[in-house]
């Protein structure tokens, strides 16, 4: 069991963690039990651009994807008494980070690299992992991104 304590009763909370880590489930339980929005910013970002992130980042690069994911961030920060569930990527820049610790309670899930894979290793909508040796993958993503998931 986990005690969260927030600084107020309106304060946003945040979800990161590698993809697969649970960010949307526990992201919708957490908010049903909290009576909070919900708000998962890459549905959000595949209703804007009518396309799938997978299509985003095969037409336009991860590049875009994370500067769309940026501009949504900050935009969904304004408002108040939502769970937040991140993209996997989106709390790695430090521009990025800095806001969401300050517009929300930041909570990192964190599992085993292996565990995760079980969990993705069938879906197709994964664009970081297509092509790829999937463990070996996720593996590296956590190596680059513990820092920021545990800052």
């Amino acid at each position: 069991m986990v005690k969260l304590k927030l600084k107020n009763h309106n304060e946003n909370i945040s979800l990161t963690g590698l993809m697969g880590s649970g960010k949307s489930s526990v992201g919708r339980h957490l908010a049903y039990l909290l009576k909070k929005e919900f708000v998962d910013t890459d549905v959000l970002i595949e209703a804007r651009e009518s396309m799938t992130i997978n299509e985003i980042f095969k037409e336009h690069g991860e590049k875009y994807f994370r500067k769309l994911e940026r501009e949504l961030v900050r935009e969904v920060l304004e408002t108040d008494n939502q769970v937040i569930s991140l993209g996997g990527g989106a709390i790695v820049d430090d521009d990025n980070r800095k806001l969401i610790k300050k517009g929300s309670h930041l909570i990192a899930l964190v599992a085993d690299p292996a565990d995760l894979y079980d969990r993705v290793k069938r879906r197709k909508n994964r664009p970081l992992l297509k092509g790829k040796d999937q463990l070996a993958t996720l593996e590296e993503l956590w190596e680059e991104r513990k820092l920021a998931y545990m800052d």
